[in-house]
């Protein structure tokens, strides 16, 4: 069938108004580029189309977080895949919580904490090696005494005593340190270049410590036993030894390194030549502050202790908690007058020690540090050979071992000897005490 013109004519009117009717709804017009002057084409399609998409907003110069207008802002470069994109201007970012950043930087604290944490106690082991290696090792040459009911016999080339038909060698995880209390308090060293105004070490406890047990013996030594102790003339000339209170040892030097080094020889010679690895020498004006480092310290006053108007601490039996320069006045006091008066002291001493060194072990099990720190608050009133790495290494040993300390006294008895106070030691059982310390019995 063939279409009449008339037909042909009314189509092309209707196309022609439905146009028209889009003309009427056309976008605005564009330039594409003000600076060349092009103009752009009017948009034919129809503004339903649209409903649905929601449109990029140009702002002119101002610049987004997204960048440039060139993206979607240009007529020409428009496309499907920008007109969804949200401008965001620059200053409007969304901002995250307070906590969350409070979260974030506890974070970083903490990880910092666990890393110097880690790094401390890393150091602080390799201290504790580099100590353990130092402590031990030497050369071992015993004497021993003549005891008539006991046959006594040295064997150096084997480290071995034969005692009573028992044969003991010698522990080769034993070091010795001798710690000394000396009677100054104005400082280290001599006065006027004069040999003998050092001071005196009043108080000398030879500290035995098994390295691979941690097993301890802190054994108490008296001031007046009658020692040989080498002697040096007023200007330091060295004139032979003789036999003198062991206290004296000490003044016989600079009343530093060679006081130090004199008295360790003479304590060696008085435990038959026993080996002492290292030294500690302190000023009385350490005791307070070392004694609140732990908190103070407690202790029961016995009938000795009354001697020194101890009213003003209690009464007998009483148990007290020592502070600042009260735990000096308990440790130092002696009444020269009486015999025992060392004795006496020294009992005292040792009280007040064994719970010192409790209150330190605890502390060292909460805190491996411990031992250095309070290493390093007597620093200024200290003389010593011993340094960080071997300190490490006797507190970690002695707290993470489990064994107690055990303090001993050189055996024997106080006499007057016509001018002094003279402690008489008795040889058998000082022999045996250095047997059951230092020595292993094998079959």
């Amino acid at each position: 069938m063939t279409r009449e013109p008339s037909d042909f004519n009314d189509e092309i009117k209707v196309l022609e108004t439905e146009s028209k009717k889009q003309a009427d709804y056309a976008l605005p017009v564009e330039k594409a580029d003000r600076n060349k002057g092009e103009q752009a084409t009017k948009s034919n399609r129809d503004p339903r189309e649209y409903d649905d998409f929601i449109f990029t907003k140009y702002h002119g110069r101002k610049r987004s977080i997204l960048g440039t207008s060139t993206n979607h802002n240009n007529a020409r470069d428009y496309s499907s895949k920008n007109h969804f994109v949200k401008e965001v201007r620059a200053g409007h970012r969304k901002r995250k919580p307070w906590w969350k950043k409070l979260i974030i930087i506890l974070s970083i604290i903490l990880a910092s904490l666990i890393v110097l944490s880690a790094v401390a106690v890393g150091v602080f082991f390799i201290l504790k090696e580099s100590g353990l290696s130092q402590l031990t090792g030497g050369e071992v040459n015993m004497t021993a005494p003549q005891i008539e009911s006991a046959g006594v016999s040295v064997d150096n080339s084997r480290n071995t005593i034969t005692y009573n038909g028992t044969t003991y060698v010698y522990n080769n995880d034993m070091t010795s340190i001798l710690c000394m209390g000396i009677d100054k308090d104005d400082g280290f060293g001599i006065e006027d270049e004069m040999v003998g105004t050092g001071g005196q070490a009043d108080a000398l406890y030879l500290v035995a410590l098994d390295t691979k047990t941690g097993k301890t013996s802190v054994i108490a030594v008296s001031r007046d036993i009658y020692a040989d102790i080498s002697i040096y003339s007023a200007d330091g000339t060295y004139t032979g030894t003789e036999k003198a209170q062991l206290c004296l040892a000490y003044a016989y030097g600079d009343g530093r390194e060679t006081s130090c080094r004199n008295t360790v020889n003479a304590v060696e010679r008085l435990f038959y030549n026993l080996p002492i690895n290292s030294y500690f020498a302190m000023e009385m004006d350490a005791i307070a502050d070392l004694n609140d480092a732990v908190g103070g310290v407690v202790v029961t006053l016995g009938e000795g202790d009354l001697e020194y108007e101890m009213n003003y601490y209690g009464q007998e039996g009483d148990t007290i908690r020592l502070y600042g320069d009260a735990a000096r006045a308990y440790l130092q006091y002696r009444d020269i007058n009486e015999l025992n008066s060392s004795v006496d002291r020294m009992n005292r001493q040792i009280n007040y020690l064994e719970e010192f060194a409790t209150t330190a072990i605890e502390m060292t099990k909460q805190d491996i540090t411990t031992p250095v720190t309070l290493f390093n608050i007597v620093g200024d009133y200290s003389v010593t050979n011993l340094n960080a790495s071997k300190i490490s290494a006797l507190g970690y040993t002695i707290a993470t071992s489990g064994a107690q300390v055990e303090f001993k006294k050189v055996p024997g008895e106080v006499i007057h000897n016509g001018e002094y106070a003279e402690y008489v030691v008795n040889e058998q059982a000082m022999l045996e005490l250095i047997l059951e310390v230092y020595y292993t019995p094998i079959n």
